[in-house]
């Protein structure tokens, strides 16, 4: 009694159990999409995860206030500048001031920069004059050349004012 499977009776059976392979490759996927969690687009979650690591990456690396900063010793340089005549506001402020406020370096004003400057502007241009030659925050007294004198410092202020308008 050997029963002996048919070319026919196999082609249905292997019918079959591909119509069920199939329904349940469907299933997995649907249930798979609804269990995925972030969104609809596996491209999206990609790119909200690159965008998280790219701020991480490119955020400053410190936020800390030198000036107010009692464990950093404050070392200024001072620089001097041999002259026999007074400086042009243009001369001190390419001599002196250039380093920072071209490149807004430890939080310069850039000079250029209206926004930057109106802001300093609006509190009145003596006490511009009083922070340059006295110092403010990180910046030295009259930049760290004491050889200049006040009205030198004021000019390089104007000057400044006059390329940021």
């Amino acid at each position: 009694m050997e029963h002996k499977v048919t070319d026919a009776e196999f082609y249905k059976i292997f019918a079959i159990v591909s119509v069920i392979i199939i329904v349940l490759a469907i299933f997995i996927a649907i249930i798979a999409n609804i269990f995925a969690g972030y969104s609809s687009s596996a491209s999206e979650n990609y790119k909200v995860e690159i965008q998280n690591n790219t701020n991480q990456r490119i955020e400053p690396s410190g936020k800390i206030n030198l000036a107010s900063n009692p464990t950093i010793k404050q070392e200024v340089i001072v620089a001097s500048i041999s002259k026999s005549e007074t400086l042009s506001g243009e001369n001190v402020y390419n001599t002196v001031c250039m380093s920072c406020h071209t490149s807004g370096a430890a939080g310069a004003p850039v000079i250029g920069n209206n926004n930057q400057w109106s802001d300093r502007l609006s509190k009145g241009k003596d006490v511009l004059y009083a922070n340059a030659i006295n110092g403010i925050g990180i910046m030295p007294a009259k930049g760290g050349v004491s050889s200049l004198s006040d009205d030198e410092i004021k000019l390089a202020v104007d000057y400044i004012l006059s390329e940021s308008n």
